[in-house]
């Protein structure tokens, strides 16, 4: 396996009739690239939809477990781990892309099922379902081990009515954000082929035709859940503190590079509207930020360093 695959023919396994349905060559290459073997590693798929990594694994010898909603297994509300003879060697899954193709009452089923990803309101639920699934995946998956998704872009539709999102989402970049940082192996692109976008002919010169998935994989390091969470925390405490640090120096920079207190809150309060409407105390952030990281020239004054 390389950072970029390319299956143009999807395989025998599986129902290609299956909307969304990937290609068996994916769990093919994660097989051959981690050397799984017959009667010693475990294979599991959380939305097994139409069957694909089973029969992948079926051909290849390698002892399988296949989840999915449709089945009764939820991974949003049930553990992964206790529907398992033992931890997984590698744990897959392919989330539905939001509300881009919706599953339950549609695909399959007459109802909507609760843990239906397919059907969240908005990004921010589908993210945090998701990330409660990945979790899931990972807490299912040996010390060692693999768990990994396949996961794609989505334009348009519902997103243009999500008041946090524009026109385009690229959860790749979320999930890894909102997985532990030091567990991340690769980013492998998934050149997609047959899709709707390639078919048509857009006069629109602004628009660029999706065709490209991601698959993610992690590699699982000996943590506990409470551990990662508390790095998760740390981590994202950085980014805000990151954030705060760049805002700062584009206000400076706003300023010529030298400024009186006041006028750099008047200039941060114009480029950091967010960061100030969830802190309070917002001015005293911005001193601490000056007094690490810029030069005070005279009294109330300070310059970039």
């Amino acid at each position: 396996m390389t950072s970029t695959i390319s299956f143009p023919n999807r395989g025998p396994w599986g129902n290609s009739q299956w909307r969304g349905n990937a290609s068996g060559h994916v769990t093919v290459a994660l097989m051959e690239q981690f050397e799984l073997q017959r009667g010693k590693d475990l294979f599991v798929d959380i939305c097994e939809g139409s069957g694909t990594s089973g029969d992948v694994c079926k051909e290849m010898g390698i002892d399988y477990v296949g989840l999915d909603l449709r089945k009764g297994q939820d991974f949003t509300k049930h553990a992964v781990l206790d529907s398992l003879p033992k931890q997984a060697s590698i744990c897959y899954s392919h989330f539905p892309y939001h509300d881009m193709i919706k599953y339950s009452s549609n695909v399959y089923g007459n109802e909507i099922l609760p843990g239906d990803t397919s059907h969240c309101k908005n990004v921010d639920e589908f993210l945090a379902m998701s990330q409660v699934g990945l979790l899931n995946q990972r807490e299912a998956t040996k010390d060692g081990g693999i768990y990994t998704t396949l996961i794609g872009d989505q334009r348009g539709g519902s997103l243009k009515q999500d008041p946090m999102v524009g026109n385009f989402a690229s959860y790749q970049a979320d999930f890894i954000k909102m997985m532990p940082r030091d567990e991340l192996f690769a980013v492998v692109i998934k050149h997609q082929h047959n899709t709707v976008s390639g078919r048509r002919t857009y006069s629109n010169k602004n628009f660029i035709a999706i065709e490209h998935e991601y698959l993610l994989v992690w590699k699982k390091a000996k943590k506990t859940l409470m551990q990662i969470s508390f790095d998760m925390a740390s981590a994202s405490q950085r980014q805000v503190a990151q954030t705060w640090r760049a805002a700062i120096r584009i206000a400076m920079m706003a300023l010529g590079g030298e400024a009186p207190l006041k006028d750099i809150y008047t200039e941060v309060e114009k480029v950091a509207g967010n960061l100030i409407a969830n802190n309070p105390n917002y001015k005293a952030k911005i001193r601490q930020t000056m007094q690490k990281h810029y030069s005070n020239v005279q009294r109330g004054v300070w310059a970039v360093a």
